[in-house]
């Protein structure tokens, strides 16, 4: 399915609600860590702090501007040129350009992230290989905070895009 000015705003409100999503998810996940954290030190940071709400706030404004924009940056050039050759029965549908649009957000907000994560490791990889060592910053990966900084970074947008996909059906 090709981005249009028909379905722009399908694709920007499902990634507005991933956004919102994910930060929700991001502040659960502080939260519960938090619960289990045990330091003599106390607490540090507030939550909202430390679930980078504030910070990753700015997603949620792109968004919204995104929504607002995409239907005025997509315009067709002409009226009509969207449909030009196409019956009326070969258009899709509202719904089905809606729950298509949300799928793909949903999906994408899972494979980025992961993606990111693989692509980082190649490179770590490559620098290993070209260094010939792990001294560098190998022994990073034998750290059980690597991962748990992982977890905290990357689980948020994995929790929100499964909640998009879950949505995306009663739409």
């Amino acid at each position: 399915m090709a981005l249009t000015s028909r379905n722009a705003r399908a694709y920007a409100e499902a990634f507005c609600f991933t956004v919102c999503a994910s930060l929700v998810a991001d502040a659960a996940l502080q939260l519960a860590l938090s619960g289990v954290s045990v330091s003599r030190y106390g607490s540090g940071a507030p939550w909202w702090i430390t679930a980078h709400i504030v910070e990753r706030g700015r997603w949620v404004a792109f968004a919204a501007l995104l929504w607002w924009m995409a239907p005025r940056v997509l315009r067709p050039a002409a009226a009509g040129a969207e449909t030009e050759g196409a019956t009326p029965s070969s258009l899709p549908r509202d719904h089905e350009d809606r729950t298509e649009a949300w799928r793909h957000v949903g999906l994408s907000a899972i494979a980025v992230p992961l993606l990111w994560v693989l692509a980082t490791w190649i490179v770590s990889a490559v620098r290993f290989t070209l260094l010939g060592s792990w001294s560098t910053d190998g022994l990073v990966f034998l750290s059980p905070d690597y991962y748990r900084g992982m977890l905290v970074d990357y689980a948020p947008w994995l929790m929100a895009g499964v909640a998009v996909l879950g949505v995306r059906r009663h739409l």
